[in-house]
């Protein structure tokens, strides 16, 4: 995903799995590409016939692959990278971060959307202006019966200039109240809030993909409001997202191609949660109330909503915006296949960025090895996990690999890691989590595993980032000190049994990884040697992906193994606030962090719009997190090692998740079966 939320993922030894930070440059103690090939994002850069000029051609099949199966494609309730990755192809948003420049571009908007100023009037002096009421304030009522109280107030919104003793407010958006340029005292002013006002235009030429009744349905305002409004709903399963969203205080549908958000208080990531991470929705589909459901009701309940979401047949058979739409979803593929009319003619809004396959298969190989083998017999056409000893070994040197596969590598902003259930009584103790960092040699697992191509990270940001604190030095290997920590913590072993123990509380921690993942079994078996040394006894549990997410969303676990996918910039609330880590709440603190202090630095950066400012407190975040609180055992920023047919051309690597764009691959003349020069058929 982009800027706004963090994702999950899989921990692949070969691959830095799907991020969208800046690559990674060089550093002293790491190696790269001498000729700097790990840096580019050209094309074809790793294709041994890169410097042949080539035709693309449409038409064609790739199958990529697909560690695990996504649970849906409905990425509003389902918080997975590969989801994410299989709605670039079959999806749009309203905005999208270029691959290149790294700015946000219209999509489904037909323009960067106009951002204005919100200032609150008073009570007294409402009626002066042409004001608007908006939700400005959310309260939440802590307790067992949680309640929300909406406060509305009177504003009037726009560019809103300070001239000292008054301010001067322009209209610059569509159906602004304001018909002309105001000035307003400052007495009759309680508040301003810069850029909390953000008005779309859309697109009028967008058609959804046919299903629920509809075969000709197009995009509108009231699909993005709904899409916006679902997040509000307690009883949909967005509560990983929902933070998000719940800072947006309003939306208003001024027309078909129109709509206005406005948020409580300025927020440095609006921008990115409205215009790329909220996911667009069928209203014509999910929406009860719309008459144009086929399951329209008058009256229903918001839990009959929010399971309606949840449970939506359309979360697998995907109604989406994109060039591609889902036309098989099994448990061993998900396919795509063109959006086009019976005559072969596109129906995507925008043929320069159709794409050029005909269809994308994302075919499900849960265990790393097989999909290798797979490889090898041409059942796949692109592997983003190859293990570094097939990379560097004879595997990729092979005659049945070069005679028609290239293989490449590059760095992105991913880290695995090894998280803690904290309030699991054996690891509540800081003392145990420091331990467990000092006793594992993971100088040593750089060189042994990674063949000293990964980072060591110390904090929750992509190395290459400004958020990345790199003052914070990795714990020295020291596994004396690491005893020694766990004595004076009051941990021993009292009754013999070779495992330390407290309050009748063995050390014992089970640690959960995804089945058929050779990098999460490789790490936790040294983890599991490491930590013998300590009398701490790990015991290591595959299990399969849903259940995996499952348990780990429940915190049901004491250990788990996995990687986060930060974006180029994320709001850190969603993994470290401590309203998503309290007991009974299904959000993406996993580790149960609950800190004042990192909630104090959470608020604070979440309004700071100078860049500069905010990078120093979540500087402070990285260092309080790693020095005081260790929630996890923090991994490696470890390089993508893929492998790719020759018979495809296109490929480029990014520096935005997922690193590389499948509508731009394409097969080359000479032109190949099934193939042709132009778009529509």
């Amino acid at each position: 995903m982009k800027l706004g939320t963090t994702l999950l993922l899989q921990v692949c030894v070969s691959a830095a799995l799907l991020a969208q930070p800046l690559l990674a440059s060089p550093q002293e103690g790491t190696a790269a590409a001498s000729d700097g090939a790990a840096l580019s994002a050209e094309r074809d850069f790793f294709h041994p016939d890169r410097a042949e000029p080539s035709t693309p051609r449409y038409g064609g099949r790739v199958i990529v692959h697909l560690p695990s199966l996504v649970k849906h494609i409905n990425y509003a309730t389902e918080n997975s990278a590969y989801t994410r990755r299989i709605l670039y192809e079959v999806h749009e948003s309203l905005l999208l971060q270029d691959w290149e420049s790294h700015k946000y571009v219209p999509r489904l908007a037909t323009q960067y959307p106009v951002i204005e100023d919100a200032l609150a009037v008073t009570a007294e002096a409402k009626a002066k202006y042409t004001t608007t009421d908006v939700v400005l304030k959310r309260k939440v009522v802590e307790g067992e019966q949680a309640a929300s109280e909406f406060v509305t107030e009177a504003v009037v919104y726009g560019e809103v200039i300070d001239e000292g003793d008054f301010y001067t407010v322009r209209p610059v958006s569509f159906k602004n109240p304001l018909t002309e340029t105001i000035q307003v005292p400052k007495a009759d002013a309680k508040r301003l809030e810069k850029g909390t006002v953000f008005n779309f235009e859309l697109r009028d030429d967008v058609r959804w993909h046919p299903g629920g009744g509809h075969t000709d349905q197009m995009l509108d305002a009231d699909d993005v409001h709904f899409s916006w409004s679902i997040y509000r709903n307690p009883e949909v399963n967005c509560d990983e997202k929902r933070f998000q969203f719940i800072k947006v205080t309003g939306a208003e549908v001024l027309d078909k191609h129109h709509i206005r958000f406005f948020y409580e208080q300025q927020y440095a990531y609006a921008l990115a949660t409205l215009g790329d991470s909220m996911t667009i929705l069928p209203s014509h589909v999910y929406n009860l109330a719309d008459p144009d459901n086929q399951d329209h009701k008058k009256n229903f309940t918001e839990e009959e909503q929010g399971t309606f979401i949840n449970e939506h047949q359309a979360n697998k058979n995907w109604i989406g915006l994109g060039p591609y739409r889902i036309t098989n979803f099994s448990d061993q593929y998900v396919e795509a296949s063109r959006f086009v009319d019976d005559q072969g003619k596109s129906l995507y809004f925008d043929p320069e960025h159709a794409g050029y396959m005909d269809t994308i298969r994302y075919r499900v190989i849960r265990d790393d090895q097989a999909a290798m083998r797979a490889l090898l017999n041409e059942e796949l056409d692109f592997f983003e996990r190859v293990k570094s000893e097939d990379y560097f070994g004879p595997a990729t040197q092979k005659d049945d690999f070069t005679k028609a596969f290239y293989k490449g590598y590059f760095y992105l902003g991913s880290y695995g890691y090894t998280g803690w259930n904290m309030y699991r009584p054996q690891l509540a103790d800081l003392a145990v989590r420091k331990a467990i960092s000092m006793a594992f040699d993971s100088q040593a697992f750089l060189r042994t595993n990674y063949k000293g191509l990964a980072r060591k990270v110390t904090g929750p940001f992509p190395v290459e980032s400004d958020a990345y604190n790199r003052e914070v030095a990795p714990l020295t290997h020291d596994v004396d000190m690491a005893i020694e920590l766990l004595d004076d913590a009051g941990w021993y072993d009292r009754n013999g049994d070779g495992t330390r123990d407290k309050d009748g509380v063995e050390l014992v921690i089970t640690v959960l990884y995804p089945t058929g993942n050779d990098a999460s079994k490789i790490l936790l078996l040294k983890l599991q040697e490491s930590l013998a040394e300590l009398e701490i006894d790990v015991q290591l549990e595959p299990i399969e992906w849903a259940s995996f997410l499952e348990r780990i969303n429940k915190r049901d676990y004491d250990g788990c193994n996995l990687a986060w996918l930060p974006g180029l910039e994320d709001d850190p609330e969603q993994l470290w606030h401590s309203k998503w880590g309290a007991k009974g709440v299904e959000g993406s603190n996993h580790s149960g962090v609950m800190d004042p202090y990192i909630d104090d630095l959470i608020a604070k950066g979440q309004v700071e719009l100078d860049f500069e400012k905010r990078m120093a407190l979540w500087n402070k975040l990285h260092e309080h997190l790693y020095n005081n609180v260790m929630p996890c055992l923090f991994g490696f920023n470890v390089p993508r090692k893929f492998a790719m047919s020759k018979g495809i051309r296109g490929y480029q690597t990014f520096a935005i998740s997922p690193g590389w764009s499948i509508r731009r691959w394409y097969f080359a003349d000479p032109a190949k079966d099934g193939t042709r020069a132009t778009l529509n058929k």
